[in-house]
């Protein structure tokens, strides 16, 4: 009888080790995900502060192309004012203009 119980013991040591192993393998597994896991949060947050550079960037240049279109179409309104109202001295100006927008079309290039 005390061979069944060192035999039991024994078989009952096996599965404990068993067991113990398959715990330390999913906890190695689990933290290996973790590491990687963490690595990856950390690259989105490099993007995401990137990305965010960037809509800065593009903003500061979409408000740039802005004011540089506005003071576009402000010149074109003034030279418009100029040639309805040619006795302000802007008649010679806008012959130019418009003789130098002719000389452009004929010799396209």
């Amino acid at each position: 009888m005390k061979g069944d119980t060192t035999m039991e013991n024994n078989a009952e040591l096996i599965r404990l080790e068993q067991f113990v192993d398959k715990l330390l393998t999913k906890y190695n597994e689990l933290k290996a995900s973790f590491h990687a896991l963490e690595a990856t949060l950390r690259d989105r947050d490099e993007e995401i502060v990137n990305l965010k550079a960037t809509i800065d960037e593009l903003s500061s240049e979409r408000a740039e192309v802005g004011d540089r279109v506005a003071g576009l179409i402000d010149r074109i309104e003034q030279w418009e004012s100029e040639q309805e109202n040619p006795g302000d001295g802007g008649g010679e100006q806008g012959e130019m203009q418009a003789n130098l927008f002719e000389t452009e079309q004929e010799n396209p290039q």
